[in-house]
């Protein structure tokens, strides 16, 4: 796969859009006309053009497990560090606190990120866990917040928590979403009735954003995933720590559950909470075996996976765009492969 330039960018009229949304979570709004490869459900599934207002649920789209591109900024240290703050830290009050296991591994890399910043650290036992404050030790500014300022984070409510749509970095990438399953995420092993082992990784948060973030992260680094919300409303009100609560937000959960993605992810992170790594480690080892499936038409390229149409709806009249683009005339929207205007 590699990136070209649109021959032409052309505004067209005002028409009925439509929201085509998938079983990974991705939504693509798109005119009824817009042509998409798909791949045919009966007899030899060779690929074929289908137009969006002939989608159906069930149609199977490829996904790109290398769409996207990074940048320079950000390492894997600053990326840990933030993705840690975003699952248990506190970033809304004059000085950043992290609350933790005092034994475990994330405790131990922030009171090390802490004295390479020059700040101190100030440990306030909270029963099994402990409450980290970073106050800084000399000067008027502290750089771990100076930090979380550079990366867009700091003073966010916890269902407005997000990264900026910036290029980080790789390494960045990796070490955010290491922190962030190691504080917000699990690991769980299942076994159905035959004793066949299957793996996930999960990561929750009640960020719309962050999750869609996450999400594409994954995927830019070859991992897919599954994008689902938990409705947890309650129409009676309760009381927690003296504030009347009316209902709770939807958790967003990011799911990686296909054994070859586990094992890629489980290469990729470097989880500092002792029990999940080790977790990780032993659900990769026993899904390892499982291959791709391999035929001329599905599973011939370890960069392709299949997403699957779940819903397509009405959007309203929206003005919509072509796309020409060369040789192929594909491109790639959200990840998922769709035509170009005109082809060869």
């Amino acid at each position: 796969m590699v990136s070209a330039q649109p021959v032409s960018i052309t505004s067209g009229e005002v028409e009925e859009a439509l929201d085509i949304r998938f079983v990974s979570g991705r939504v693509v709004q798109a005119a009824p006309g817009q042509e998409w490869v798909t791949q045919r459900r009966k007899g030899r599934q060779a690929w074929e053009w289908k137009r969006s207002d002939t989608l159906v649920p069930g149609d199977r789209i490829p996904l790109a497990l290398t769409a996207g591109r990074f940048g320079e900024q950000g390492s894997s240290d600053e990326g840990y560090f933030v993705g840690a703050m975003l699952g248990d830290g506190g970033m809304t009050s004059c000085t950043p606190e992290f609350h933790g296991d005092p034994a475990d591994g994330a405790v131990s890399f922030m009171r090390t990120l802490a004295a390479k910043y020059g700040c101190g650290v100030r440990e306030i036992p909270s029963g099994r866990i402990v409450r980290l404050r970073f106050p800084y030790l000399s000067g008027r500014r502290n750089p771990l917040t100076q930090c979380l300022r550079r990366f867009g984070v700091w003073g966010q409510g916890c269902a407005e928590k997000h990264l900026p749509d910036e290029l980080f970095s790789r390494d960045f990438w990796i070490g955010c979403l290491s922190g962030l399953i190691d504080t917000d995420g699990h690991v769980r092993e299942r076994r159905n009735p035959r004793g066949t082992v299957h793996g996930s990784v999960e990561y929750a948060t009640v960020s719309p954003v962050l999750a869609r973030q996450v999400a594409d992260a994954l995927l830019r680094l070859g991992v897919t995933s599954t994008h689902r919300v938990i409705e947890r409303r309650s129409e009676s009100a309760h009381w927690v720590n003296g504030y009347r609560v009316m209902g709770r937000r939807p958790t967003h959960i990011i799911d990686v559950s296909r054994a070859t993605a586990v094992v890629r992810l489980a290469n990729l992170l470097h989880l500092r909470i002792g029990y999940k790594a080790i977790r990780l480690e032993d659900v990769a080892h026993a899904v390892s075996h499982v291959e791709a499936a391999r035929s001329d038409m599905h599973g011939y390229d370890e960069s392709v996976a299949l997403d699957r149409v779940k819903t397509v709806e009405p959007a309203g009249r929206k003005r919509v765009f072509s796309l020409d683009v060369g040789p192929a005339s594909l491109f790639i929207v959200n990840g998922l492969v769709t035509g170009a205007s005109r082809r060869s």
